[in-house]
């Protein structure tokens, strides 16, 4: 029996999901673009700071929005290709499975969002 979840709970689970595996992916490039030997490195840092930050804010308002609605996510939990997030809704238990190429193109399409909302 699945768990009397809405639709709209299942997305902002999914979206919580895929922003903060794309934090932690930026995160971790802005580290090797600042050890890079770029000439003009600036450019790059200031964007990736830019998208950085409207993730930060974008996750900060879920949480809010989560925390009202008693919802939390724990995960991932890594199994041969899989990653698997739990989630609680109310007391109810449920969890979502990602495979890793299909997590990356979900954070990919969301940074693509991301720029074009830049420009």
């Amino acid at each position: 029996m699945k768990a009397p979840i809405t639709k709209e709970q299942e997305d902002l689970v999914h979206d919580y999901i895929v922003n903060e595996y794309l934090l932690h992916i930026l995160e971790e490039d802005l580290v090797i673009i600042n050890n890079a030997n770029f000439k003009l490195k600036d450019p790059y840092i200031k964007l990736v700071e830019s998208v950085l930050k409207t993730i930060r804010i974008k996750l900060r308002n879920m949480k809010a929005d989560m925390k009202k609605q008693e919802m939390k996510v724990f995960g991932p939990v890594r199994d041969d290709i899989m990653l698997q997030y739990d989630y609680y809704v109310r007391g109810y238990h449920a969890f979502s499975r990602y495979w890793d190429a299909a997590l990356k193109m979900h954070g990919t399409k969301l940074l693509d969002e991301y720029f074009r909302f830049l420009q």
